[in-house]
């Protein structure tokens, strides 16, 4: 199946909070529930948003890390209680992903666990949504996914089709300033690991590929100064386009290194690292099987001759200071083979250039474990 490519209003620009009051316009709404975590309010970022939202807005800021159920639950109640007919997320992919699954249960009724991997019941009735990224990373602004945990010690039920796509982004680089550096390389690496994916999912899209390979390198150019100097707003514009760039490229598909990162996402390690992690252990694997797509990777990387994009990409994530073994990020492996089994069954399997059997998998993550 190909891609069938479905694109938020997008305000890409400095300054483009300001356009708020038009996007709750333009959807017909008025009374949003803005989703957030306490991190972005104690950055102060909710109230920058705020200045230009309704007067009457609720606000929900218990949104947990690695959001649960229960978040989603919480947050449709404060939603029926102040009468809201639209939501707003504000943070990066955890409020984002956790926004989508409540807009589907405002519109639905019901609860997150009606809905979390279960696609099939999702129709249009999910009510608008409107993303203010506050990171550079996940692409959840503009994909059609989002994965949400039962609990803080299970792996994230997914969820996902065009509905949940969100109906505006506005992404305003100032609002990523103050995003602390480790999170801003760890977001960072996410989007590239989105991009690399979605450019060598299967079929082949050409206008995505176009996006993912563009996507790919506007955040290898600009990773490493924004996490220098996050006061960078070129840079960091540059980066909110890849992270958009992502967004689009996952709407084409995703691969191995989802399916290890999703597989590994229950002792609450970030996923950013993960994925970055996965990728690793995918590229070496598919080196031999996708030459002229890792040639166009390694050109968009702006990579040395003789340098494999692995390569090139653990050297990244060093400067970086991210990890890049499993250990090294904290998260205890525990059986190999049972990991395997795991990552065998991913949906993410469907749209690899090459889907891995259990001891390809065994193979890959055991050259990431330590």
């Amino acid at each position: 199946m190909r891609a069938n490519l479905q694109l938020p209003r997008l305000q890409l620009h400095d300054g483009a909070i300001q356009t708020l009051p038009l996007e709750l316009a333009f959807h017909g709404v008025s009374k949003p529930l803005l989703m957030s975590d306490k991190g972005v309010v104690k950055c102060g970022i909710v109230d920058q948003v705020l200045r230009f939202a309704p007067n009457d807005t609720v606000v929900f800021d218990n949104v947990t890390e690695s959001p649960i159920f229960a978040d989603c639950d919480a947050a449709m109640d404060a939603y029926v209680k102040g009468d809201c007919d639209c939501i707003v997320a504000v943070g990066g992919g955890s409020v984002i992903d956790a926004a989508k699954l409540t807009a589907v249960i405002a519109g639905h009724g019901g609860r997150a666990a009606d809905f979390a991997g279960h696609s099939e019941r999702v129709t249009r009735s999910v009510v608008p949504l409107i993303v203010i990224p506050t990171t550079a990373g996940t692409g959840s602004e503009c994909s059609p996914g989002a994965g949400v945990h039962p609990d803080g010690k299970s792996r994230e039920a997914p969820i996902g089709g065009p509905f949940i796509i969100p109906k505006s982004a506005i992404c305003d680089p100032a609002l990523t300033v103050s995003l602390p550096a480790g999170l801003t390389a760890a977001t960072g690496v996410d989007a590239l690991t989105h991009c690399v994916e979605g450019y060598l999912a299967v079929p082949a899209s050409a206008f995505i590929d176009v996006l993912a390979l563009d996507g790919v390198r506007r955040l290898c150019a600009n990773i490493e100064a924004v996490v220098k100097d996050g006061s960078d707003k070129a840079a960091r514009l540059e980066m909110m386009t890849g992270a958009f760039a992502s967004g689009v490229s996952i709407q084409k598909g995703l691969g191995p290194a989802h399916a290890i990162a999703n597989t590994c996402g229950d002792q609450g390690v970030h996923h950013g690292k993960l994925s970055a992690i996965g990728l690793l252990a995918s590229l070496k694997f598919l080196e031999s099987r996708e030459p002229e797509k890792l040639a166009a990777i390694h050109q968009a990387m702006n990579l040395k001759a003789g340098v494999t994009v692995e390569n090139g990409l653990r050297d990244l994530m060093q400067r970086l200071h991210l990890p890049t073994t499993l250990r090294a990020a904290g998260y205890n492996a525990g059986s190999i083979e049972q990991l395997a089994q795991a990552c065998v069954t991913s949906h993410f399997n469907r749209t690899a250039p090459y889907k891995p059997n259990e001891s390809d998998y065994v193979e890959m993550i055991s050259a990431i474990v330590e």
